[in-house]
């Protein structure tokens, strides 16, 4: 018995929906799982963060028990314990991430060695107290053992996270194509059949039938506009490339942003920050009596290692800011009191040439919800670049206005000013040499581009007036 087009239709169109139905419940089941690419590379960048933390804060403990060693002063005991505290801290936190595999055994063999380099000072300690003789050699190689195991250890770890990073996202590459391929095969199988049933009903079927058939196609065909919210096999296909190529971009976006925290942090800033302070032991006579010709080139070099140091920190700023790895923890500030202790700061170069600062307040500014520690760091850099830049015996004035949608800050100098074909690029990394050709005015050129990102992750927005020869206004305006 042959059964009526209609049934037919309907059974075709049923057999058609089903298959398409069973291809879109699987292609979102593992898109969903597409989901946890975003919390793998956010532990891997938590991890990151928490390493150059512990580089930071160990690099601290040294510096504190070799000073404490050389000068005996009590108070640097006191910020070692400190900085001793803070690592566990961090430690301890950054042990809720490592998980329970390979990365909490690093992190029990860093806690490990940290406990051993602690003790092994406090031993050291202990000894000069009492004034009890010891072999220092011994305790020092001891502790330079621990330390290298500790950034050994930091460093396996980094790599550890990268490396569980790159499987997690490689095996969600490999679930996509193999969805990719399983969607493919129910695809085609869902128009073979409508080819066949189309063939078998077509001198049958009005013309109305014969364009629903031509959307049918289209639907087998994988094009899932509308409401369905899911592509064609086309677009399934480019999607999956386009994500592929996504997914191999963060990987190399990744590698390089810790290729170059790691180098910043172990390869440039711990020499230069231990040719410093041979050089400061050096001008303090501790190797022997030092002539003043030598002491002139030791303070040249202990000037350009602080250059130097200056240069990786605003680099290692300016890079995690366009990372976007820079977070803001905006509190309610006295934005008033953060001037003035701008201002404080840079007392001395401000004296050293005889420069007059006034501030002016508004008389009422409230409260604004910004992060203390950034706008702090930014006003340095514009009241730093306003006194060196102005001459001897010159003025720098900052002026706080609070209005109803937010507050403007303006520093003025009575500098040399800056040419109206530089200002447009005032703003970009290493613009600040082409501001000085005629000068002996050195700088890393990046304050300003790392004001500008301060700035603007605050919602504000900065900008310059100047002119040669009549000074330069900095004013940026932070909204509440």
């Amino acid at each position: 018995m042959k059964l009526p087009l209609f049934y037919r239709l309907t059974i075709g169109y049923v057999v058609i929906f089903l298959f398409m139905a069973a291809a879109s419940f699987y292609a979102i089941q593992v898109l969903l799982q597409f989901n946890q690419v975003a919390a793998i590379l956010d532990q891997d960048k938590k991890i990151s963060e928490f390493q150059g933390k512990l580089s930071d804060l160990l690099l601290s403990e040294i510096q504190f028990e070799k000073k404490f060693i050389l000068i005996k002063d009590t108070s640097l005991q006191d910020q070692f314990v400190q900085a001793q505290e803070d690592f566990k801290n961090n430690l301890s936190e950054l042990a809720s991430l490592a998980g329970k595999d390979k990365g909490k055994l690093i992190l029990e063999q860093i806690t490990s060695r940290h406990d051993r380099y602690v003790a092994l000072f406090s031993e050291e300690v202990d000894h000069i107290q009492t004034r009890r003789s010891y072999r220092r050699e011994d305790y020092k190689e001891k502790k330079e053992e621990m330390v290298e195991g500790i950034i050994a250890g930091l460093k396996e770890l980094a790599a550890h996270s990268q490396l569980t990073t790159y499987q997690g996202i490689k095996e969600l590459g490999e679930t996509g194509l193999e969805a990719s391929r399983m969607d493919f095969i129910i695809s085609m199988a869902s128009l073979l059949f409508l080819i066949l049933f189309t063939v078998f009903i077509t001198r049958s079927i009005t013309r109305p039938l014969s364009a629903l058939t031509e959307k049918t196609k289209k639907i087998a065909g994988g094009d899932f506009s509308g409401d369905l919210k899911i592509t064609s096999p086309p677009e399934i296909k480019a999607f999956a490339d386009a994500f592929n190529s996504m997914c191999l971009r963060l990987q190399e976006v990744e590698k390089i942003k810790t290729d170059f925290f790691s180098l910043m942090s172990h390869e440039l800033r711990t020499p230069l920050t231990s040719i410093k302070e041979g050089t400061n032991l050096l001008l303090e006579g501790i190797g022997g009596e030092v002539s003043e010709k030598q002491k002139k080139l030791l303070s040249i070099i202990s000037q350009e290692s602080n250059r130097l140091i200056r240069l990786v920190n605003s680099l290692l700023d300016l890079s995690k800011m366009e990372a976007g790895m820079m977070k803001v923890a905006k509190t309610g500030t006295n934005l008033g009191r953060l001037i003035h202790q701008a201002v404080r700061e840079i007392e001395p170069l401000r004296e050293s040439k005889q420069i007059t600062v006034d501030v002016n307040l508004a008389e009422q500014v409230p409260q604004i919800n910004i992060d203390r520690e950034r706008i702090l760091q930014g006003l340095r850099n514009l009241l730093g670049n306003a006194v060196k830049f102005t001459p001897p015996g010159g003025r720098v004035t900052v002026n706080l206005q609070a209005f109803e949608k937010g507050v403007k800050v303006a520093i003025s100098d009575t500098g040399p000013g800056i040419p109206k074909d530089l200002l447009p690029a005032i703003f970009e990394k290493f613009q600040q040499a082409n501001l000085t050709q005629s000068s002996q005015i050195k700088g890393t050129g990046l304050g300003l581009a790392i004001v500008k990102h301060i700035i603007s992750s605050h919602g504000g927005r900065i900008w310059v007036e100047s002119e040669p020869e009549k000074g330069s206004t900095f004013t940026f305006f932070l909204p509440f």
